[in-house]
C-alpha cells in the first residue's frame, strides 16, 4: 500500500495546508498567549512544526506494519508507545538544539523553551496520536475497498464455476448418458433405477440450492461427489474404480462450495474416459500439522490412448477461487507422472477467508 500523502501532489498539497493552519495557530498562541516577539514565535513555529510534519510522514510505516487485525491490544499498545516516546524525545530535541542555535543570546526564550517542555510533550503526544488515528482509518477504508472488491471477484469466479460445473451437469450429453443408464435399469434393476433418480435429482439439488460465496463442511461435499460418482458409475461401470481415504475429523473442516466436485469429473473426463482398462480415481484428506488439510484428487491414466485436448478453465477456476477465498497463491498444485495424475488442494484451518461459512 503507498504512502497516502506522497503518492499524489494533491495528498501533499492537503497536508502542507492542515500544518500550515497549526502553525498559524502556534504562531499566534506564542505571539497573543505568551507574548513572544513575532520573529521568535514565527520561528518557534517553523522549527517545531516543521520537524514534526517531516516526522509524521514516517510515521506511516509503522501505523502500516502494526496491523491492528494481527496485533494484540498489549503488542499494539508496547510498539505505539516506543515508537511515541522516540518520536518525542527526536522531536523536541532537533526543536530545542535549532531554536538555542538560533536565538541563543535571548535569555528569556531559553527560559521560556525550558519551562514549555511539559506542554511540548502533551502537543507531541497529540500529534502523535492524530497522525496515527488518520493513517489507520486509511488503511481501515482501503482494506475495507480491498474486501468489496474481493468479493466481487470471488462472486465472479464463483458464479463463473458453478456455471461451468453446472453446463457439465445438465448438459445433454450428462444427461443423455444418466436417463440411458437409468431407463436400461428400469426393465433389469427397477429399484436400483429408483435408487439412481434419487441420487442424481439429489446431485442436481446440491449443485442449484447452495450460496456459491459459502463455505461447506467438506462432509457435504464428499456426499455430493458420491452422488455424482454414483451416477457415473452406470455410464463405465468396472472401468470406474473409486476409493477414499479421510483421516478422522476431516470431514468437519470447512471447504469451498463444489470445489471437489469438479476434481473428480476432471479425473473422470482424462482417465476413465480415455481408458480401455479399469482406473482408480482417489480422493484423500490428511492433516499437515495444526495449521492445514491437504485434499487429493488422484487418477490413473492410459498413457497410450488418445487424449481429448481440454481446456483447462475447470482446474483454472478451481485455482483462482482458492486464491481469492483464502489470500494464498500456493494452495493448489497438480502433479503428472507418467500413468498417475493428481491434484492437491491446501486448506488453510486458520486464515483470512474471504467467504462465509455455511452453518
Amino acid at each position: 500500500m503507498k504512502h497516502p500523502i506522497t503518492q499524489s501532489m494533491r495528498g501533499i498539497l492537503i497536508y502542507a495546508s492542515i500544518w500550515g493552519v497549526i502553525l498559524v495557530f502556534h504562531v499566534l498562541t506564542l505571539f497573543l498567549l505568551y507574548k513572544l516577539p513575532v520573529e521568535v514565535a514565527l520561528t518557534d513555529g517553523f522549527v517545531f512544526n516543521i520537524i514534526y510534519a517531516l516526522l509524521s510522514l514516517a510515521l506511516w510505516y509503522p501505523a502500516l506494519y502494526n496491523d491492528i487485525e494481527k496485533q494484540t491490544i498489549s503488542n499494539l499498545a508496547i510498539n505505539h508507545l516506543s515508537i511515541m516516546a522516540l518520536t518525542l524525545v527526536f522531536w523536541i530535541s532537533i526543536g530545542l538544539f535549532t531554536t538555542k542555535t538560533i536565538f541563543a543570546n535571548k535569555e528569556l526564550y531559553i527560559s521560556f523553551l525550558e519551562s514549555g517542555l511539559p506542554w511540548r510533550v502533551f502537543l507531541g503526544i497529540f500529534y502523535y496520536l492524530g497522525t496515527v488515528l488518520l493513517y489507520y482509518l486509511t488503511i481501515y477504508e482501503h482494506n475495507l475497498k480491498e474486501h468489496i472488491l474481493q468479493e466481487s471477484l470471488l462472486r465472479e469466479k464463483v458464479s463463473e464455476a458453478e456455471l461451468n460445473t453446472l453446463k457439465s451437469q445438465i448438459n445433454p450429453h450428462f444427461l443423455f448418458n444418466s436417463l440411458n443408464s437409468i431407463g436400461s435399469l428400469t426393465i433389469t434393476n427397477p429399484q436400483k433405477a429408483h435408487q439412481m433418480i434419487i441420487k442424481l435429482s439429489g446431485f442436481l439439488r446440491y449443485s442449484l440450492a447452495h450460496d456459491p460465496t459459502k463455505l461447506i463442511p467438506l462432509k457435504q461435499e464428499i456426499e455430493n461427489m458420491e452422488s455424482y460418482i454414483a451416477v457415473e458409475k452406470e455410464r463405465f461401470g468396472d472401468k470406474l474404480v473409486f476409493n477414499k481415504e479421510i483421516e478422522p475429523g476431516c470431514e468437519n473442516i470447512n471447504v469451498p462450495f463444489l470445489i471437489i466436485q469438479p476434481l473428480i469429473e476432471n479425473s473422470i473426463k482424462h482417465g476413465v474416459y480415455e481408458s480401455t482398462g479399469p482406473i482408480e480415481v482417489k480422493l484423500s484428506c490428511e492433516y499437515i500439522g495444526e495449521e492445514s488439510v491437504k485434499i487429493t484428487v488422484a487418477n490413473g491414466f492410459d498413457p497410450d490412448a488418445i487424449h481429448r485436448k481440454g481446456t483447462g478453465t475447470g482446474l483454472k477456476n478451481i485455482q483462482e477461487r482458492m486464491k481469492i477465498i483464502y489470500q494464498l497463491n500456493d494452495l493448489f498444485t497438480y502433479k503428472k507422472y507418467e500413468k498417475h495424475f493428481e491434484v492437491s488442494l491446501i486448506i488453510p484451518r486458520k486464515a483470512a477467508i474471504r467467504a462465509k461459512v455455511l452453518n
